[in-house]
């Protein structure tokens, strides 16, 4: 509990610090986020039956990341993204008897699984919201918050324990009711006008926060490893920080796109 607290002391400021900045910052930031996420699952698959191939997940997250920096903004990603995907396929036709079908596809999924579910932060961070992209990490984290302190308290019966044997129906409520209670106040701090559609937010994100962190769990029960990584002491890797923030940030930035800013 100790190093879990210490890391979380220093690494706040530090998310805090990105954030206010935002921009090309909060941009490289997010890339090396994402590369040290996908060094994690490539990692992790490897010690079980696959063979990913790293480098190609690499530099397609460089390709799609250098476009977004030079662009600064995303409408040249509709041209890039089905690039990578042709040179992705191009690449296993030239190398076939080498890498497995199973392989290339684990390593596909680790490109689409952190790089293209991590990335819509930065679009976030373009829109014309004041103070939007924090609503990814406070949805995220007071989800995980309420579900931590409610399903500690009273949970007593199990949401999924195939996947996951500690969470429970009553600590995923009180996940929706942390990240509702985040998503009021924020709406009542900066965004006031837009105070019923961001509760509804909140309660989208939870549910998408942590169906997030299933879909992690189960990727590690699969592949038989209990952390990512050990990057954050007491917390793990990035992607098992990053697990619930991966499925909120589209959610997001799709919302604000299509009701607020339509």
């Amino acid at each position: 509990m100790g190093k879990r607290i210490l890391t979380t002391v220093l690494g706040l400021p530090i998310l805090f610090f990105v954030l206010l900045q935002g921009g090309r910052l909060l941009t490289v930031s997010l890339l090396i986020v994402t590369l040290i996420g996908l060094h994690e699952f490539y990692t992790s698959v490897s010690g079980c039956t696959y063979q990913p191939v790293p480098w190609v997940g690499y530099a397609g997250t460089l390709s799609v990341y250098g476009v977004l920096i030079a662009a600064d903004g995303t409408s040249s990603l509709d041209t890039i993204l089905p690039l990578v995907l042709m040179a992705f396929l191009i690449y296993w036709v030239m190398t076939h008897h080498r890498h497995r079908f199973e392989d290339m596809m684990i390593t596909w999924f680790g490109f689409t699984y952190v790089t293209l579910l991590l990335i819509p932060l930065a679009f976030i961070e373009q829109l014309a919201l004041s103070h939007a992209v924090w609503l990814v990490f406070i949805i995220s984290w007071s989800c995980d918050s309420g579900a931590y302190l409610i399903g500690c308290g009273i949970g007593r019966h199990k949401l999924c324990p195939s996947i996951s044997p500690k969470k429970t129906i009553e600590g995923a409520i009180g996940g929706i009711a942390g990240s509702i209670l985040g998503s009021l106040i924020f709406a009542l701090l900066f965004m006031p006008e837009h105070l019923t559609a961001l509760i509804i937010l909140g309660l989208i994100g939870a549910v998408f926060s942590q169906l997030g962190d299933l879909a992690a769990s189960l990727i590690k029960r699969t592949v038989g490893i209990k952390d990512f990584g050990r990057l954050f002491p007491g917390h793990g890797g990035v992607l098992d920080r990053f697990d619930s923030i991966l499925f909120t940030t589209p959610v997001v930035y799709l919302f604000l796109v299509h009701w607020l800013l339509r």
